[in-house]
Formats: structure tokens, sequence, C-alpha cells
């Protein structure tokens, strides 16, 4: 039996590790383990692409995907320009579409409205609280993080302890170097 003096010792180093690093003690994946707290990722589905690395779920989650790190998103395209009268000045329409805008059109075209399952590695949240996650389109068991790569719309960035795919997604970023695709073609 467990006496007071053992419970208060026991809960005060509990709570001194948990402020020196939170992850230590209550590591989301292992509280997720225990507590089933991942099938509710199984089928979820994709309000919006963000960037090429993060999205919004339905629900409001965004989740940053595990392994890349994608180029920013594009910015909103101007109008119309006017000159010193107010009148339409003719804009002059580069047929190449910049690399940004590719990679976020390819996200967007890939995973947008489809149902999703996310898989967790080590860390589920990141020092910004952001969910942390590897991302497979439930249609054709498509893996978005290494797809994304494949094609040179990212750059590896893979930080331990989250490396449970870390070889598939070092496999699919030297496709695309030796390829020369996307950001690795310039």
């Amino acid at each position: 039996m467990l006496n007071l003096k053992n419970l208060i010792y026991s809960i005060f180093v509990i709570f001194f590790l948990w402020l020196i690093n939170p992850h230590l003690i209550f590591a989301q994946s292992n509280f997720d383990f225990f507590f089933g707290g991942d099938k509710e990722y199984q089928d979820v589905v994709v309000e919006r692409v963000i960037s090429a690395d993060t999205i919004k779920l339905e629900e409001g989650e965004v989740v940053k995907l595990i392994g890349l790190k994608a180029l920013e998103p594009p910015e909103k395209e101007r109008t119309v320009d006017r000159d010193q009268y107010g009148f339409r000045v003719k804009q002059e329409i580069n047929p190449i579409a910049p690399l940004e805008k590719q990679a976020f059109q390819f996200a967007v075209n890939l995973i947008e409205g489809k149902h999703i399952r996310l898989e967790f590695d080590t860390e589920k949240k990141n020092d910004q609280l952001q969910t942390l996650a590897y991302v497979f389109i439930l249609d054709d068991d498509t893996f978005v993080n290494t797809e994304i790569l494949r094609q040179g719309f990212a750059s590896l960035h893979i930080r331990p302890p989250n490396t449970k795919h870390a070889k598939q997604l070092r496999a699919a970023y030297t496709e695309a170097r030796e390829e020369r695709r996307g950001i690795q073609g310039q």
C-alpha cells in the first residue's frame, strides 16, 4: 500500500520532470496507445491545404506533415493594376508558374477534400503545439509525405525522435534529387 509521503513525493517528481520537458512524462503517443486516442484519426477529411506540408482537417485541427519542409505557400495574386488615371493596365502573365504555386497546387490536388488516415510517431505535437503526422489517402493508401518529396515540392526535414518512416522519406527525396524534380532541379 502506498503511503501519503510516497504519493506526494511521486507527484512532485512527475511535476518537476514535466516542467523540464512535458514530452518526457506524458508523451502523447503513449497516452494514445493506452487510451486509444488514435482511432479518431483513421478516417478524417482534409478541409483545406494551408501549404504543401500543412493541412487543416474538417474538425478544425491543423496538421503538419512529418519529415518535410515545404516552400512557402504562394501569395494571393493581385486583382488588377491601374495607372495614374484609374485605367486598367495590361499585365504580363508569366506562363511558367512559380515553384511555390506548383507545390501548393500539387498538394491541393492530391489531398484537399479527401478522406485520409493519420499515423503518429513518438512526438504527436511539436513545440508550437502543432499536430505532427504521416498522412495516407484512404482510397489508394498513398503516402502523402513521400509523394510530396518524390515530386520535389519540399526539402527533407527529419527530426528525431520522429523517425518511423525516415527510410521511405529519404528514398523519395533521393529520387527527386536524381531526377532533378521541383526544387531539386533548380
